[in-house]
Formats: C-alpha cells, sequence, structure tokens
C-alpha cells in the first residue's frame, strides 16, 4: 500500500517481494559499515515483520522507497519506534537505509523529507529524533538537510553496539513540531 509520493519515489508498505531486495542492501558492508554487524538473512526476515508489526500498532513504520520511473526497491524511509534504554527514549526515530548504488542522489532526503512532512502534519507527533554513530557523516547531513538540530549534551553511548566498538558513540538529532512549521525548505 503507498503511503506517501514524493517527485521521484513511492513510500510505501514492504511487500513479499520487497525481502530479497532488502536482504542484498542489508548484505552489503557499505551500506552497514555504521552498524555493528551485518543481518544476517533471517535476521532481516525478522526486521521486515517487525516493520509490518509496528504500521499494523501505530499506523506508522519504516517504507520501502520504490522509484516510480522504475519500480525498483532502493531502501527504506519512515518512522519507528525506539525503546531501548537511553535518555530520550521512548521516541519516534526518523530513519533510513539506501541501497549504495543510489548515494548521493537525494533519495534519502527527499523521502526523510516527505516522512517528517508526515509525522507533523498528518500524525500529529510532537518530536522526531534521529541518531546515528557519530562516524556516520553521510547520515548526519541528510539529518541536517531535513532540519533536525543536534545538542553535544544529547550524545549517548548506544546500548545496542558493543562497549569499546568506535561505533558505540552516538549523535542524537531532534526536531519539534512547533519548529518543524517554521522550516523553510
Amino acid at each position: 500500500m503507498k503511503i506517501l509520493e514524493t517527485e521521484r519515489l513511492f513510500l510505501r508498505t514492504f511487500q513479499e517481494e520487497d525481502v530479497e531486495s532488502l536482504i542484498a542492501i542489508n548484505e552489503d558492508p557499505k551500506v552497514m559499515q555504521f552498524f555493528p554487524s551485518i543481518p544476517t538473512r533471517e535476521e532481516t526476515i525478522a526486521f521486515i515483520d517487525r516493520i509490518i508489526s509496528h504500521q499494523e500498532e501505530k499506523n506508522f513504520s519504516l517504507y520501502a522507497a520504490e522509484i516510480k520511473k522504475t519500480g525498483e526497491m532502493i531502501g527504506f524511509v519512515g518512522l519507528f519506534t525506539a525503546t531501548f534504554e537511553a535518555h530520550f527514549t521512548p521516541a519516534i526515530e526518523i530513519g533510513w537505509r539506501i541501497s549504495s548504488k543510489h548515494w548521493n542522489q537525494g533519495y534519502a532526503t527527499e523521502a526523510a523529507k516527505a516522512v517528517l512532512d508526515y509525522a507533523f502534519k498528518t500524525l500529529g507527533l510532537d518530536e522526531i529524533v534521529s541518531f546515528t554513530s557519530t562516524l556516520n557523516k553521510p547520515s548526519i547531513r541528510v539529518m541536517r538537510k531535513i532540519g533536525l538540530h543536534t545538542n553535544s549534551e544529547d550524545d549517548f553511548d548506544n546500548p545496542k553496539v558493543p562497549s569499546g566498538s568506535p561505533l558505540v558513540g552516538h549523535v542524537l538529532y531532534r526536531l519539534k513540531r512547533s519548529e518543524y512549521f517554521l522550516l523553510q525548505y
């Protein structure tokens, strides 16, 4: 089911035919370089099941990003509930994962702007957060481009990343609903 549409993308619920594409994206070491490990096939299938359940329970989730012109599923962008233990959780997180062959084409930013609009205007959410390893400069750039901001006091060690890993340090970006309506893209 299509949820959102941008100039170049459909953002829609995941379908059975998306499984192999997401497995391939998740197996790409470039895509997963800022994650502690590459998910197995079974872990990716379980992840898709969680995405679908989240949509059914919350009426929002991570959405398959499909190029309009080709029908190719290139990753996901959307909202998910962050529930691990941290000073800002539980919180609604905006996140994305795009196949490496589609990087630097503006897809993540384009889709994330549409998701923010949906989060604040349609869902009426009060705040959206996003976080990543402090080393993940490309994702941090997207966070800034879509209007999220950070405060160094919010930086945290992600409990889902093994301590001692260079990826444990995370930066938190956020945007309140009231701030969103002041943005000029």
